[in-house]
């Protein structure tokens, strides 16, 4: 559990930079009451098969947020898994008289996990400072755990009732540990990110958002990342909402994966060989989210 270790203390120092961010006290009696308090909200996903064909698909996600006049600190996690079962039927008996046994061999197909913090600091209409910590584990991806963290600055171009959009821009240190390791690809490393942020109401009650992440390897320029995630949620009422979701994950240098190694006429060689995954993961997912 090394990625803990990391995780814990830089979580901690963003929850002490976001309390002992707002020092005004009557500044802070001038900010809306509404924006004083901790905003949760949290979705839910699942899809289930059963009878002639098993699966089970289950999401989970939460985020708690807090605003101040000039500072905010925000906490997201997220999972999602998939298992898969293949159905095995068998006759036993006569052509005339028989009985169907039925076996399920049930394995996980995909799963994906993630936890992140972030501390913003606005210092005037269009500028902010922001540090952040992200966690995340894509076994399938070839990832055991990712930790990056980062510290930066952004441009707030847009802000509205309606609309809220703004880039950023910082170095990052990233420590990595991958399912295959790597013998030519440094487990830590430095790096930039660039990405926006996007919030946009099409209507009363429907709401765009669309967030990018770009990260360069400084140490390996052809190893870069990009995060992509769009979502559109409409409210069912006050404290339901219903939020399609649609997220690319894209690697230049995908980690790597052993495969079994067959001979040219099919014949299994009973030995592996390690070769790059594919460099693009989507993920789509319905949620069902609970706002308090």
């Amino acid at each position: 559990m090394s990625f803990l270790r990391r995780l814990l203390p830089a979580l901690c120092g963003l929850t002490l930079l976001g309390v002992a961010g707002p020092v005004d006290l009557h500044a802070q009696d001038e900010v809306d009451e509404a924006t004083l308090r901790w905003l949760f909200t949290a979705d839910f996903s699942a899809v289930f098969a059963r009878g002639n064909a098993e699966s089970a698909t289950l999401g989970l996600g939460a985020t708690a947020r807090r605003k101040w006049e000039r500072d905010e600190i925000r906490f997201d996690l997220g999972w999602v898994r998939v298992e898969t079962g293949t159905v095995v039927r068998r006759a036993v008996g006569d052509a005339d008289d028989f009985t169907v046994e039925r076996e399920v061999n049930t394995e996980k197909t995909a799963e994906n996990m993630f936890a992140r913090g972030r501390y913003d600091r606005t210092f005037s209409d269009h500028w902010f400072g922001y540090g952040a910590v992200d966690w995340m584990r894509n076994t399938f991806a070839g990832i055991d755990s990712r930790t990056l963290l980062a510290l930066g600055a952004g441009t707030q171009w847009i802000d509205t009732d309606r609309t809220d959009f703004s880039t950023d821009y910082g170095v990052t240190w990233t420590f990595q540990e991958d399912v295959v390791p790597n013998p030519d690809v440094e487990d830590s490393f430095g790096g930039l990110r660039l990405g926006y942020d996007l919030r946009h109401d099409l209507t009363a009650s429907t709401v765009f958002t669309s967030r990018l992440t770009f990260d360069q390897n400084l140490n390996d320029t052809e190893d870069r990342r990009l995060d992509w995630g769009n979502s559109v949620t409409v409210d069912i009422n006050d404290v339901l909402a219903l939020k399609p979701s649609l997220l690319l994950q894209w690697r230049n240098l995908p980690s790597l994966g052993e495969v079994p190694l067959f001979s040219p006429g099919g014949v299994d060689t009973g030995t592996t060989v390690l070769a790059p995954l594919r460099k693009l993961d989507t993920t789509f997912t319905i949620a069902l989210v609970l706002t308090l």
